[in-house]
């Protein structure tokens, strides 16, 4: 089921295909640290570049949006 309205959904596949933690909080004014407290509990999920940099996929990202509508 798809809870996102069409222009949010728009909205989201113009974004590049890997975000970071400070993009999606600036994206949904949101702080850093709740994005970040959702990848600690393995709700939206993320991997470390070689740099150490948090990196979160378009896809998972649009996938957590339709299942969450809090965010």
């Amino acid at each position: 089921m798809n809870m996102l309205s069409d222009i949010l959904e728009k909205k989201l596949q113009n974004l590049p295909a890997i975000l970071s933690i400070r993009e999606i909080a600036d994206i949904f004014s949101m702080r850093y640290l709740t994005i970040y407290s959702l990848i600690r509990s393995e709700k939206l999920p993320a991997w470390k570049d070689v740099e150490g940099n948090w990196c979160i996929a378009r896809a998972d990202l649009i996938e957590y949006c339709s299942k969450n509508a809090s965010l």
